[in-house]
């Protein structure tokens, strides 16, 4: 019973999202040296998990590995290509303890928060775990109809609070483009509380051109520009 315990608490550990898009923005303001924005997608794949980097729109890039989990009561290996990464169980989720094989960069723990992955030129990349979000969004067409603002509107649009984003155009003669993006934001310092995020960005994918905020366990954030209109709610995770 308790290998099994062990091994579901695995199971709902390692499927989700993950970016460093945290570490890129804060080591940005801060001047120091900014990694490259590192996005990775684990999803469960018969006895394994496919694992797959990503952009921040959720579109693959490059080719993807499969993890090969072997449970312990104690230690949890995961092996790719030739190499075995071993971990200890410990409070917080998942350290590496061993390696074995040809091993290059990688896992180094894994926890509910997210993870942390050891990069080629030896810094470590501090991966937050997305929360997936389904958004809708409504801009006024170009085209009055019937002399008062027609609105356009798309729902499904889906997207996490680690950085990612979704660009939605309208289906007008003359085409409105914009973008929804979502961070869960901890500062490291001054006196601003942590917050969930929501961005409108036009053509510049850097510099937003609204946001609007909520509590960080929030489970909706919405936002109104008479201009456009958005909002987001939490995709609840199924028991």
């Amino acid at each position: 019973m308790m290998l099994l315990a062990a091994a579901l608490a695995t199971a709902a550990l390692l499927p989700g999202t993950y970016t460093n898009e945290e570490q890129v923005y804060f080591a940005a303001e801060a001047g120091k040296p900014v990694p490259a924005w590192t996005g990775i997608r684990v999803t469960a794949q018969g006895d394994g998990y496919r694992v797959q980097e990503v952009d921040a729109y959720g579109a693959a890039v490059g080719a993807d590995a499969v993890w090969r989990v072997i449970q312990g009561e104690k230690i949890v290996s995961i092996s790719s290509a030739g190499c075995t990464r071993e971990f200890a169980r410990v409070a917080a989720g998942l350290t590496i303890v061993d390696q074995r094989g040809i091993c290059g960069p990688g896992l180094m723990t894994l926890t509910p928060a997210g993870m942390a992955m050891k990069s080629a030129d030896g810094t470590v990349r501090d991966m937050q775990r997305g929360r997936g979000f389904k958004c809708w969004a409504s801009i006024p067409r170009n085209v009055l109809k019937d002399g008062k603002p027609d609105w356009w509107f798309k729902q499904g649009l889906m997207l996490h609070d680690a950085g990612g984003r979704v660009t939605v155009t309208t289906d007008e003669a003359v085409p409105q483009s914009f973008t929804l993006r979502m961070r869960n934001v901890v500062w490291p310092n001054g006196n601003n509380a942590p917050s969930l995020v929501l961005y409108v960005h036009g053509n510049n994918p850097d510099h937003a051109i609204a946001y609007s905020w909520a509590d960080p366990l929030a489970k909706r954030v919405g936002i109104n520009l008479r201009t456009m209109q958005g909002s987001c709610t939490l995709i609840e995770a199924k028991s």
